[in-house]
Order: C-alpha cells, then structure tokens, then sequence
C-alpha cells in the first residue's frame, strides 16, 4: 500500500530559508571532543557506543569543523532538492530529511529546531531511507 501524500501540502522552502538551514549535530552521539563542546556518548572497546540511561547509540564521527560545513551544506542541499517529508504538525521546517552523499551513504536528518531550521542527523542503508520516505 503507497504511502499517503504530505498533509498539508507544503509550498517549497524559499531560497533564504534554504540558506539559513544548518547542522548542528548532538553531543550524544560524539565519543570524541568536537566543535559544539564535549561528547556525552562513550565508547566500548568493541566500538559500539552507550549513553547514560539509553542502551545504545550511533556514533557520529564528525568533529571537525569543516565536518560541519560539510554536513550543513547537505542540509541544503536536501532541502532545496526536496528530499524532505513535512508532516502535519511540523513548522517552518521539515522534521525530516534525507541525503545521499558521494559515496552513496545515505544520511537521516532530523530537525532539532523546526524554526531555525537546524538538523542533526546519523547515516541510514537505502532500506531504512525507503521504508521513512518512499
């Protein structure tokens, strides 16, 4: 069964909200210093990673700043190709995003501030990225 089509229909972003789209990313998925501050995930020497009270977490391996430049670009990019689904209670911006980079990894993006438009997001399979926006 399709899935059913965006409620409400949503006119596309302008150019100057696309602009001012970001990553900002989440210091529960760092293991290691990075430019928003410290990492509150830690990592088992197995690699896998735990955070206070959550069983298990991605681990974001994006700490530099030139990461986040690189991030905040496939935001936009997302957002202007329209790789987004807007849902009925969401803002300026879509809760979710989707991007696949140039090595064909396939990002979630979900947004932490609809209204500023700001995104952290983790790395999906093309299953995943199927099943949430196909």
């Amino acid at each position: 069964m399709p899935r059913p089509t965006q409620i409400p229909k949503r006119p596309a972003l302008a150019p100057k909200e696309i602009e001012a789209a970001s990553y900002v990313s989440s210091e529960e998925h760092k293991v290691k210093r990075w430019w928003g501050g410290l990492p509150k995930a830690r990592e088992h020497p197995y690699g896998n990673a735990r955070r206070p009270k959550k069983e298990h977490t991605t681990i974001c391996r994006r700490t530099t700043k030139k990461d986040e430049e690189e991030a905040s670009r496939w935001v936009r990019q997302a957002l202007a190709a329209g790789q987004l689904r807007f849902f009925e209670g969401d803002k300026t911006y879509p809760k979710h995003i989707w991007y696949k980079d140039e090595n064909g990894q396939f990002w979630f993006g979900f947004a932490v501030n609809q209204i500023a438009g700001t995104y952290k997001g983790w790395p999906i399979s093309e299953a995943e990225k199927s099943a949430a926006f196909d």
